[in-house]
Protein backbone atom coordinates (compact mmCIF):
# COMPACT_ATOMS: atom_id res chain seq x y z
CA UNK A 1 0.00 0.00 0.00
CA UNK A 2 3.38 2.09 -0.25
CA UNK A 3 2.12 3.82 -3.15
CA UNK A 4 -1.24 3.92 -2.74
CA UNK A 5 -1.36 7.80 -3.78
CA UNK A 6 -5.54 7.78 -3.73
CA UNK A 7 -5.54 7.60 0.03
CA UNK A 8 -3.41 10.54 0.24
CA UNK A 9 -5.33 13.40 1.66
CA UNK A 10 -4.63 17.24 -0.63
CA UNK A 11 -4.76 20.73 0.36
CA UNK A 12 -6.75 22.94 -2.77
CA UNK A 13 -4.84 26.60 -2.81
CA UNK A 14 -7.67 28.30 -0.34
CA UNK A 15 -6.68 25.44 2.09
CA UNK A 16 -9.99 23.59 1.95
CA UNK A 17 -8.68 20.18 2.04
CA UNK A 18 -10.28 16.80 0.97
CA UNK A 19 -8.89 13.55 2.83
CA UNK A 20 -8.33 11.28 0.10
CA UNK A 21 -8.57 11.94 -4.03
CA UNK A 22 -11.38 9.89 -4.67
CA UNK A 23 -14.76 11.49 -5.49
CA UNK A 24 -17.69 11.05 -6.98
CA UNK A 25 -17.61 13.10 -9.96
CA UNK A 26 -21.84 14.92 -10.76
CA UNK A 27 -23.93 12.81 -12.04
CA UNK A 28 -27.57 13.38 -12.99
CA UNK A 29 -30.14 11.19 -10.77
CA UNK A 30 -33.35 13.73 -11.65
CA UNK A 31 -34.85 13.21 -8.41
CA UNK A 32 -35.80 16.75 -7.37
CA UNK A 33 -39.34 17.82 -6.75
CA UNK A 34 -41.16 19.43 -9.98
CA UNK A 35 -39.69 22.55 -8.54
CA UNK A 36 -36.23 21.67 -8.39
CA UNK A 37 -35.71 21.08 -4.63
CA UNK A 38 -33.21 18.43 -3.53
CA UNK A 39 -35.70 15.38 -2.03
CA UNK A 40 -34.90 12.86 1.23
CA UNK A 41 -34.45 10.03 -1.92
CA UNK A 42 -31.97 11.84 -2.88
CA UNK A 43 -30.17 13.13 -0.04
CA UNK A 44 -30.45 9.32 1.04
CA UNK A 45 -28.25 8.74 -2.55
CA UNK A 46 -25.82 10.97 -1.17
CA UNK A 47 -25.50 9.92 1.83
CA UNK A 48 -24.79 5.99 0.97
CA UNK A 49 -21.80 7.65 -1.34
CA UNK A 50 -20.52 9.57 1.75
CA UNK A 51 -20.72 6.92 3.78
CA UNK A 52 -18.59 4.56 1.09
CA UNK A 53 -15.72 7.00 2.19
CA UNK A 54 -14.51 8.97 -0.73
CA UNK A 55 -12.88 12.31 0.14
CA UNK A 56 -15.01 14.23 -2.16
CA UNK A 57 -18.84 14.66 -3.82
CA UNK A 58 -20.01 16.82 -6.80
CA UNK A 59 -23.79 17.11 -6.47
CA UNK A 60 -24.74 17.60 -10.22
CA UNK A 61 -26.28 19.64 -12.68
CA UNK A 62 -27.96 21.96 -10.16
CA UNK A 63 -29.24 24.77 -13.37
CA UNK A 64 -29.01 27.88 -12.29
CA UNK A 65 -31.35 29.91 -14.46
CA UNK A 66 -35.79 28.90 -14.20
CA UNK A 67 -34.76 29.03 -17.89
CA UNK A 68 -32.45 26.58 -18.50
CA UNK A 69 -34.17 22.84 -17.86
CA UNK A 70 -34.00 19.47 -19.30
CA UNK A 71 -35.44 16.98 -17.09
CA UNK A 72 -38.56 17.69 -15.32
CA UNK A 73 -37.19 16.44 -12.25
CA UNK A 74 -33.90 18.12 -12.03
CA UNK A 75 -32.11 20.06 -9.50
CA UNK A 76 -32.40 23.86 -9.51
CA UNK A 77 -30.89 26.72 -7.58
CA UNK A 78 -32.11 29.75 -8.48
CA UNK A 79 -33.83 30.45 -5.35
CA UNK A 80 -33.19 30.37 -1.68
CA UNK A 81 -35.67 27.44 -1.18
CA UNK A 82 -33.21 25.39 -3.41
CA UNK A 83 -30.23 25.86 -1.68
CA UNK A 84 -32.18 25.01 1.91
CA UNK A 85 -33.00 21.92 0.47
CA UNK A 86 -29.25 20.58 0.05
CA UNK A 87 -28.54 21.33 3.50
CA UNK A 88 -28.86 17.91 5.18
CA UNK A 89 -26.39 16.85 2.34
CA UNK A 90 -24.20 19.49 3.33
CA UNK A 91 -24.30 18.54 7.24
CA UNK A 92 -24.11 14.86 6.83
CA UNK A 93 -21.07 15.53 4.88
CA UNK A 94 -19.58 17.95 7.39
CA UNK A 95 -19.69 15.47 10.06
CA UNK A 96 -18.21 12.62 7.82
CA UNK A 97 -15.36 15.01 6.82
CA UNK A 98 -16.26 15.47 3.05
CA UNK A 99 -16.08 17.93 0.74
CA UNK A 100 -19.90 18.61 -0.95
CA UNK A 101 -19.14 20.23 -4.39
CA UNK A 102 -21.93 21.90 -5.73
CA UNK A 103 -21.93 21.46 -9.72
CA UNK A 104 -23.68 24.86 -11.35
CA UNK A 105 -25.47 24.24 -14.67
CA UNK A 106 -26.63 26.20 -17.67
CA UNK A 107 -27.88 23.49 -20.61
CA UNK A 108 -27.66 26.07 -23.09
CA UNK A 109 -28.53 24.39 -26.59
CA UNK A 110 -28.32 20.83 -24.66
CA UNK A 111 -31.96 21.72 -22.98
CA UNK A 112 -34.98 21.76 -23.70
CA UNK A 113 -38.23 23.94 -24.01
CA UNK A 114 -40.62 21.68 -22.49
CA UNK A 115 -40.51 22.85 -19.31
CA UNK A 116 -39.74 26.51 -20.03
CA UNK A 117 -41.16 27.67 -22.88
CA UNK A 118 -37.93 29.48 -23.51
CA UNK A 119 -35.80 29.25 -26.70
CA UNK A 120 -32.75 27.49 -25.95
CA UNK A 121 -29.57 29.97 -25.39
CA UNK A 122 -25.68 29.55 -27.25
CA UNK A 123 -23.49 31.77 -27.88
CA UNK A 124 -23.56 31.53 -32.23
CA UNK A 125 -27.45 30.09 -32.64
CA UNK A 126 -25.91 26.37 -33.08
CA UNK A 127 -28.28 23.69 -32.28
CA UNK A 128 -27.21 20.26 -30.79
CA UNK A 129 -27.83 17.76 -33.74
CA UNK A 130 -28.63 14.94 -30.92
CA UNK A 131 -30.73 17.21 -29.26
CA UNK A 132 -32.87 18.25 -32.32
CA UNK A 133 -33.29 14.94 -33.14
CA UNK A 134 -35.29 14.69 -29.92
CA UNK A 135 -36.97 18.21 -29.48
CA UNK A 136 -37.66 19.34 -33.11
CA UNK A 137 -39.57 21.94 -32.10
CA UNK A 138 -37.00 24.12 -29.76
CA UNK A 139 -35.76 26.99 -31.31
CA UNK A 140 -31.74 27.85 -30.57
CA UNK A 141 -31.36 31.47 -29.97
CA UNK A 142 -27.95 33.24 -30.06
CA UNK A 143 -26.98 35.31 -27.02
CA UNK A 144 -26.89 38.87 -26.90
CA UNK A 145 -24.50 40.62 -24.72
CA UNK A 146 -27.47 41.62 -22.62
CA UNK A 147 -27.94 37.53 -22.25
CA UNK A 148 -24.94 36.91 -21.09
CA UNK A 149 -24.57 39.42 -18.45
CA UNK A 150 -27.62 37.63 -17.70
CA UNK A 151 -26.13 33.96 -17.30
CA UNK A 152 -22.88 35.96 -15.65
CA UNK A 153 -25.26 36.69 -12.93
CA UNK A 154 -27.58 34.06 -12.68
CA UNK A 155 -24.27 31.73 -11.50
CA UNK A 156 -22.80 34.42 -9.41
CA UNK A 157 -26.33 34.06 -7.59
CA UNK A 158 -26.48 30.67 -7.27
CA UNK A 159 -23.18 30.13 -5.45
CA UNK A 160 -24.03 32.92 -3.10
CA UNK A 161 -27.09 30.93 -2.52
CA UNK A 162 -24.64 28.01 -1.71
CA UNK A 163 -23.02 29.68 0.67
CA UNK A 164 -25.94 31.05 2.56
CA UNK A 165 -26.71 27.51 3.37
CA UNK A 166 -23.26 26.81 4.44
CA UNK A 167 -21.44 25.39 1.82
CA UNK A 168 -18.22 25.78 1.24
CA UNK A 169 -17.72 24.93 -2.92
CA UNK A 170 -19.00 25.21 -6.36
CA UNK A 171 -18.32 23.77 -9.40
CA UNK A 172 -19.25 25.46 -12.88
CA UNK A 173 -20.35 23.13 -15.52
CA UNK A 174 -17.94 23.95 -18.39
CA UNK A 175 -17.70 20.89 -20.08
CA UNK A 176 -19.56 18.26 -22.10
CA UNK A 177 -21.39 20.80 -24.86
CA UNK A 178 -23.17 22.13 -21.91
CA UNK A 179 -23.68 26.44 -22.18
CA UNK A 180 -20.11 27.31 -20.84
CA UNK A 181 -18.44 24.61 -22.94
CA UNK A 182 -20.41 25.75 -25.99
CA UNK A 183 -18.23 29.04 -25.88
CA UNK A 184 -15.03 27.74 -24.79
CA UNK A 185 -15.57 25.27 -28.24
CA UNK A 186 -14.64 26.28 -31.47
CA UNK A 187 -17.31 24.09 -33.13
CA UNK A 188 -20.28 25.86 -31.48
CA UNK A 189 -18.54 29.79 -31.07
CA UNK A 190 -18.29 31.45 -34.16
CA UNK A 191 -18.75 35.15 -32.63
CA UNK A 192 -16.79 37.73 -33.58
CA UNK A 193 -17.47 39.95 -30.74
CA UNK A 194 -15.44 39.70 -27.20
CA UNK A 195 -16.50 36.17 -26.54
CA UNK A 196 -15.31 34.56 -29.77
CA UNK A 197 -12.45 34.48 -31.87
CA UNK A 198 -9.85 32.31 -30.12
CA UNK A 199 -9.38 30.18 -26.83
CA UNK A 200 -8.81 33.51 -24.85
CA UNK A 201 -11.76 35.39 -25.80
CA UNK A 202 -13.89 32.42 -26.23
CA UNK A 203 -13.51 31.52 -22.11
CA UNK A 204 -14.21 35.17 -21.46
CA UNK A 205 -17.51 34.61 -20.33
CA UNK A 206 -16.25 31.78 -17.91
CA UNK A 207 -13.76 34.36 -16.68
CA UNK A 208 -16.69 36.84 -15.78
CA UNK A 209 -18.52 33.90 -14.41
CA UNK A 210 -15.80 33.38 -11.65
CA UNK A 211 -14.61 36.94 -10.81
CA UNK A 212 -18.58 37.64 -10.45
CA UNK A 213 -18.86 34.80 -8.27
CA UNK A 214 -15.87 35.94 -5.87
CA UNK A 215 -17.33 39.52 -5.62
CA UNK A 216 -20.83 38.16 -4.43
CA UNK A 217 -19.21 35.86 -2.12
CA UNK A 218 -16.34 37.88 -0.70
CA UNK A 219 -13.86 35.60 -2.00
CA UNK A 220 -15.00 33.30 0.63
CA UNK A 221 -16.26 30.80 -1.53
CA UNK A 222 -14.36 27.45 -3.29
CA UNK A 223 -14.82 27.63 -6.54
CA UNK A 224 -13.73 24.40 -9.03
CA UNK A 225 -14.25 24.35 -12.91
CA UNK A 226 -15.67 21.14 -14.88
CA UNK A 227 -13.59 21.77 -18.22
CA UNK A 228 -14.82 20.19 -21.40
CA UNK A 229 -11.39 19.57 -22.68
CA UNK A 230 -12.06 17.69 -25.96
CA UNK A 231 -15.59 17.61 -28.09
CA UNK A 232 -14.12 13.69 -29.25
CA UNK A 233 -14.31 14.31 -32.73
CA UNK A 234 -12.44 11.79 -35.05
CA UNK A 235 -11.65 15.31 -37.33
CA UNK A 236 -10.07 18.52 -36.77
CA UNK A 237 -13.52 19.66 -35.56
CA UNK A 238 -13.79 20.82 -31.52
CA UNK A 239 -12.18 21.67 -28.47
CA UNK A 240 -8.69 19.91 -28.24
CA UNK A 241 -6.69 20.01 -25.04
CA UNK A 242 -3.93 21.70 -26.60
CA UNK A 243 -6.23 24.73 -26.97
CA UNK A 244 -6.76 25.23 -23.83
CA UNK A 245 -3.13 26.62 -21.94
CA UNK A 246 -4.07 30.30 -22.32
CA UNK A 247 -7.23 29.35 -20.62
CA UNK A 248 -5.76 26.66 -17.85
CA UNK A 249 -3.32 30.17 -17.31
CA UNK A 250 -6.09 31.94 -17.02
CA UNK A 251 -7.62 30.39 -13.96
CA UNK A 252 -4.52 30.12 -12.44
CA UNK A 253 -4.69 33.70 -12.10
CA UNK A 254 -7.87 33.94 -10.63
CA UNK A 255 -7.17 31.12 -8.09
CA UNK A 256 -9.68 28.49 -8.82
CA UNK A 257 -9.00 25.08 -6.35
CA UNK A 258 -9.16 22.32 -9.18
CA UNK A 259 -9.52 21.42 -13.02
CA UNK A 260 -12.14 18.60 -13.19
CA UNK A 261 -10.82 17.76 -16.80
CA UNK A 262 -13.96 15.52 -19.22
CA UNK A 263 -14.78 14.94 -22.87
CA UNK A 264 -17.81 14.52 -25.09
CA UNK A 265 -20.42 16.86 -26.43
CA UNK A 266 -23.76 16.01 -27.19
CA UNK A 267 -22.79 14.51 -30.64
CA UNK A 268 -20.37 12.84 -29.41
CA UNK A 269 -21.69 11.12 -26.02
CA UNK A 270 -22.08 7.67 -27.35
CA UNK A 271 -18.82 7.07 -27.31
CA UNK A 272 -19.15 7.00 -23.53
CA UNK A 273 -22.30 5.30 -23.94
CA UNK A 274 -21.32 1.98 -26.05
CA UNK A 275 -19.34 0.19 -24.00
CA UNK A 276 -15.95 0.09 -21.87
CA UNK A 277 -13.49 1.82 -24.61
CA UNK A 278 -9.74 1.86 -23.79
CA UNK A 279 -9.14 4.10 -26.35
CA UNK A 280 -11.58 6.66 -25.26
CA UNK A 281 -10.78 5.84 -21.52
CA UNK A 282 -7.11 6.73 -22.41
CA UNK A 283 -7.90 9.76 -24.82
CA UNK A 284 -9.28 11.55 -21.82
CA UNK A 285 -6.28 10.88 -19.12
CA UNK A 286 -3.93 11.85 -21.70
CA UNK A 287 -5.94 15.08 -22.36
CA UNK A 288 -5.72 15.61 -18.58
CA UNK A 289 -2.45 15.08 -18.33
CA UNK A 290 -1.93 17.76 -20.87
CA UNK A 291 -3.79 20.03 -18.66
CA UNK A 292 -1.63 19.13 -16.22
CA UNK A 293 1.62 20.59 -17.83
CA UNK A 294 -0.13 24.09 -18.04
CA UNK A 295 -0.29 24.59 -14.69
CA UNK A 296 1.89 24.76 -11.46
CA UNK A 297 -1.03 25.36 -9.13
CA UNK A 298 -3.97 24.31 -9.77
CA UNK A 299 -4.86 20.82 -9.21
CA UNK A 300 -6.11 18.62 -12.03
CA UNK A 301 -8.60 16.07 -11.68
CA UNK A 302 -10.14 13.29 -14.13
CA UNK A 303 -13.38 11.01 -14.79
CA UNK A 304 -14.23 9.00 -17.38
CA UNK A 305 -14.80 5.00 -17.34
CA UNK A 306 -12.82 4.23 -14.25
CA UNK A 307 -14.23 0.86 -13.72
CA UNK A 308 -12.29 0.16 -9.53
CA UNK A 309 -10.57 1.30 -6.79
CA UNK A 310 -7.29 -0.32 -8.16
CA UNK A 311 -8.16 1.31 -11.54
CA UNK A 312 -8.36 4.56 -9.82
CA UNK A 313 -4.99 4.59 -8.31
CA UNK A 314 -3.21 3.37 -11.34
CA UNK A 315 -4.74 6.15 -13.42
CA UNK A 316 -3.64 8.99 -10.70
CA UNK A 317 0.08 7.41 -10.94
CA UNK A 318 -0.30 7.20 -14.52
CA UNK A 319 -1.41 10.20 -15.93
CA UNK A 320 0.31 12.44 -12.81
CA UNK A 321 -3.24 13.75 -11.97
CA UNK A 322 -4.28 15.01 -8.44
CA UNK A 323 -7.46 13.42 -8.00
CA UNK A 324 -9.92 10.95 -9.71
CA UNK A 325 -13.54 11.02 -10.36
CA UNK A 326 -16.12 8.19 -10.61
CA UNK A 327 -19.95 7.89 -11.32
CA UNK A 328 -21.33 5.33 -13.16
CA UNK A 329 -19.26 2.83 -11.05
CA UNK A 330 -20.08 4.16 -7.81
CA UNK A 331 -23.86 4.53 -8.70
CA UNK A 332 -23.53 1.09 -9.12
CA UNK A 333 -22.05 0.17 -5.88
CA UNK A 334 -21.42 3.60 -3.31
CA UNK A 335 -19.45 0.83 -1.17
CA UNK A 336 -16.52 -0.03 -3.20
CA UNK A 337 -14.18 1.44 -1.21
CA UNK A 338 -14.72 -0.56 2.03
CA UNK A 339 -15.34 -3.27 -0.45
CA UNK A 340 -11.69 -3.60 -1.88
CA UNK A 341 -10.14 -3.37 1.41
CA UNK A 342 -12.38 -5.90 2.95
CA UNK A 343 -11.73 -7.87 -0.41
CA UNK A 344 -15.88 -8.95 -0.77
CA UNK A 345 -17.90 -8.88 -4.22
CA UNK A 346 -18.55 -5.39 -5.81
CA UNK A 347 -21.99 -4.62 -7.87
CA UNK A 348 -19.55 -3.68 -11.19
CA UNK A 349 -21.01 -1.35 -13.62
CA UNK A 350 -21.68 -2.51 -16.89
CA UNK A 351 -20.83 0.55 -18.37
CA UNK A 352 -23.83 -0.09 -20.97
CA UNK A 353 -24.91 3.47 -21.01
CA UNK A 354 -28.36 2.21 -20.60
CA UNK A 355 -28.37 5.20 -16.97
CA UNK A 356 -27.56 7.55 -19.44
CA UNK A 357 -30.25 6.45 -21.90
CA UNK A 358 -33.08 6.67 -18.69
CA UNK A 359 -32.69 10.09 -19.07
CA UNK A 360 -34.49 10.58 -22.08
CA UNK A 361 -36.86 7.84 -22.33
CA UNK A 362 -39.66 9.19 -21.51
CA UNK A 363 -41.66 6.67 -20.15
CA UNK A 364 -39.28 6.78 -17.15
CA UNK A 365 -38.73 9.66 -14.62
CA UNK A 366 -35.04 9.13 -13.44
CA UNK A 367 -32.38 7.44 -14.13
CA UNK A 368 -31.81 3.77 -12.60
CA UNK A 369 -28.84 1.03 -12.66
CA UNK A 370 -28.43 -2.30 -13.99
CA UNK A 371 -26.63 -3.62 -11.17
CA UNK A 372 -27.63 -1.77 -7.71
CA UNK A 373 -30.68 -3.24 -5.69
CA UNK A 374 -31.47 0.37 -4.48
CA UNK A 375 -32.07 1.64 -7.87
CA UNK A 376 -32.78 -1.30 -10.41
CA UNK A 377 -34.13 -0.91 -13.14
CA UNK A 378 -37.26 -2.30 -13.73
CA UNK A 379 -36.74 -5.48 -16.26
CA UNK A 380 -39.26 -4.49 -18.68
CA UNK A 381 -37.54 -1.39 -19.90
CA UNK A 382 -35.32 -2.74 -22.62
CA UNK A 383 -32.43 -0.77 -24.68
CA UNK A 384 -30.48 -2.28 -27.53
Amino acid sequence: MNNFNLLTPLQFQSGISIKNRLFLSSIGLDLATSSGECTSELVDFYKKIIDGGVGMIKIGNSTVSPYSRLHERGLALYELKHAQALKPILEYADGKNVLVVVQLQHYGAQGSSSHTARPLLSPSGISCKRMSKKFPEDKVVEMSISDIETVIEEFAHAAWLVQQVGGKAIQIQAGNGYLISSFLSPYTNKRTDDYGGNPKKRALILRRIIEAIQVKTNYNLSIFVRLGIDDCFDNDEGQKPEYLQEVVEDLERLNIDGIECSMCIGETFHKFLSGYDPEIKNRIFSGANKIKSFTTKIPVGCTGLVRSISDANELLEKYKIDYIGMSRALFADPNLLPKYFENTEINACRYDGFCFRDKSNPDLDRVYCCVNPDFLRNPKIKYE
